[in-house]
């Protein structure tokens, strides 16, 4: 029996909805309304999200099934982009269908709202003050394996000298009713050396190991046995 969301929600990862984010004196979010950024709170714990926060909402019902939306990348308005938007693409699609899989071991992965179902909006971002908008969204299909993970380009896509942030927003997937939201940043890890990710088998490896995370964090608060730890890096 899969526990109230609050519970699962207390260790996730972050949210919000906003097409474009003014510059301000904290990191900028890709999709975090201002009312949510304001009522954050620190994750603590090993494995915990750098920031969270919950509604009264998440209390009152349980989930046994996700309807994964698709994936979010947001980037600074007045930056040059530096990564081809070939890259950007891949890296959401490989995302997208890491994050599936190890979301359907332990859940109903759905294709449209209904009862039971949490609703989930993932977002990637470098971190940056400036302000932001929508540049990328992923196009992988829901029901794609590890497969269709694009593995042989040599090249990462990910900035030296920049750090990313991961958020999510969790609302019911009929009543659109917030959940909550988590934040995330150097993809669950306490820091990243972007300049060690040299190539796609590096990024790809840290997207996996960001989905195991989320997996490992809902399997612990369902209090169910044999949960298997993320790698060490990611406490």
């Amino acid at each position: 029996m899969y526990r109230p969301m609050i519970v699962i929600l207390t260790l996730f990862l972050a949210a919000g909805c906003a097409a474009v984010n003014p510059q301000s004196e904290t990191d900028s979010s890709a999709i975090l309304p201002i009312e949510i950024q304001a009522a954050l709170k620190p994750g603590q714990g090993a494995f915990a999200p750098d920031q969270f926060y919950l509604t009264a909402a998440a209390s009152r019902a349980g989930y046994d099934k996700i309807l994964l939306d698709p994936l979010l990348y947001y980037a600074p308005l007045e930056q040059m982009r530096l990564v081809s938007s070939g890259d950007r693409q891949i890296l959401l699609n490989n995302f997208y269908i890491l994050l599936n899989q190890e979301l359907a071991k332990d859940f109903t992965i759905v294709r449209y709202p209904q009862p039971g179902a949490a609703r989930v909006q993932f977002a990637l971002l470098p971190v940056t003050r400036d302000a932001v908008a929508l540049d990328t969204v992923s196009t992988a299909l829901r029901d794609a394996d590890e497969s269709a993970v694009v593995r042989d380009l040599l090249a990462s896509p990910l900035l030296k000298g920049r750090a990313y942030i991961v958020e999510a927003e969790w609302t019911d997937s009929l009543s659109g009713a917030v959940l909550g939201a988590t934040v995330d940043r150097h993809f669950g890890r306490k820091t990243i050396d972007v300049a060690q990710i040299r190539n796609w088998a590096d990024v790809n490896l840290l997207l996996q190991d960001y989905a195991a995370l989320v997996r490992y964090r809902l399997c612990r608060f369902r209090d169910a046995r044999n949960c298997i730890e993320p790698p060490e890096a990611m406490r």
